[in-house]
């Protein structure tokens, strides 16, 4: 019998490992066929697609695995209009040939249905067959929905069954009106409100006493200073700055977001969406000037000639962290 199921964040590395772990009951669900009727290319083709939404949820969200990898989570943070991967027409239809308007119909169906409030997305939820598996499903999707919790926002998903239906529901979802796929099966949506609990759960843990409050958000140090070239960068859909900023939000740290970058890459990003989403992330901070640092602000801005570069060096200074410039030089 297995003791503990520890979770862990997963990174880039691990897109593989979820990829196939999400695979093998998508290819075997009705929906899986009715999306890729080839049934010997129908594995190789949803992988290629799930690698694309993997790859995005890296970036634009969060994913969690345990560490046995027998049990994968995928998180998009939908705190606002959130835009579909970087080239995402070209990949689809380079992936999926001639069924690319099936996914697109999907795409259709589940957008419409889906909430437009800001809210966590638990995008892909998938278990192995192994033994203790309802032990380990309840243990990863606890522990992903309290790390989602953090940010105080609702989490939402789709169920494929009545048995992920009732899974999600001993974990504090409630039921929206279900709704049919293009395959003709029905799906039932589920909505957790923040720090919703049944009346019976009991936890063997005290709740946390009024004098020993979760540090607020200005407590936290800064590991990483973004200039305006990683900005962008990471406007572009940029893997490298993507997983700097994961690390960091894994370790519990901030990155910051100097305002003079943020004024200066917005003359230029050609995806606001993208840009908002990075301000809004929850490990980010976004960094003004100290007024009275103005001398040091305008000899850094001599030396390197350029103000918004000028103001990124600065806020790394005065948090002993680093920059990060997708353009060196910057």
């Amino acid at each position: 019998m297995i003791n503990n199921l520890p979770v862990c964040r997963a990174h880039w590395h691990d897109i593989p490992h979820i990829v196939d772990l999400v695979v093998g009951p998508f290819a075997d669900s009705t929906i899986g066929a009715w999306l890729v009727p080839d049934e010997h290319r129908r594995r190789d083709i949803l992988s290629a697609v799930l690698r694309v939404w993997t790859e995005h949820a890296l970036l634009f969200g969060e994913a969690y695995l345990l560490q046995d990898h027998s049990a994968a989570a995928v998180w998009l943070h939908r705190y606002g209009p959130l835009s579909p991967p970087t080239g995402y027409g070209e990949r689809l239809a380079v992936a999926c040939g001639e069924y690319v308007d099936r996914f697109l119909h999907l795409d259709d169906v589940l957008h419409t249905h889906r909430p437009n409030g800001p809210h966590n997305h638990l995008a892909f939820f998938t278990v192995a067959p192994k033994p203790y598996r309802v032990r380990r499903a309840s243990t990863l999707l606890a522990t992903s929905n309290a790390r989602m919790g953090q940010a105080l926002l609702p989490t939402y998903t789709e169920a494929a069954t009545l048995a992920d239906r009732d899974l999600y529901a001993r974990h504090g979802y409630v039921p929206l009106e279900p709704f049919t796929l293009p395959d003709g099966t029905t799906t039932y949506p589920m909505w957790r409100t923040p720090k919703q609990r049944r009346r019976r759960d009991r936890s063997s843990t005290p709740p946390a006493q009024p004098d020993q409050p979760t540090p607020a958000l200005n407590d936290l140090p800064i590991r990483l200073i973004l200039d305006t070239s990683a900005i962008l960068a990471f406007t572009e859909g940029s893997t490298a700055v993507g997983e700097a900023i994961a690390k960091v939000a894994d370790e519990g740290c901030l990155f910051g977001l100097p305002v003079m970058c943020l004024a200066e890459a917005a003359r230029s990003v050609t995806d606001t969406d993208r840009l908002d989403l990075l301000v809004n992330h929850p490990a980010a901070a976004v960094l003004t000037v100290d007024p009275l640092q103005w001398k040091t602000l305008a000899t850094t801005h001599r030396a390197v000639g350029r103000l918004d570069t000028a103001g990124a060096l600065l806020a790394a200074a005065g948090n002993n962290c680093r920059v990060l410039a997708e353009q060196p030089g910057r």
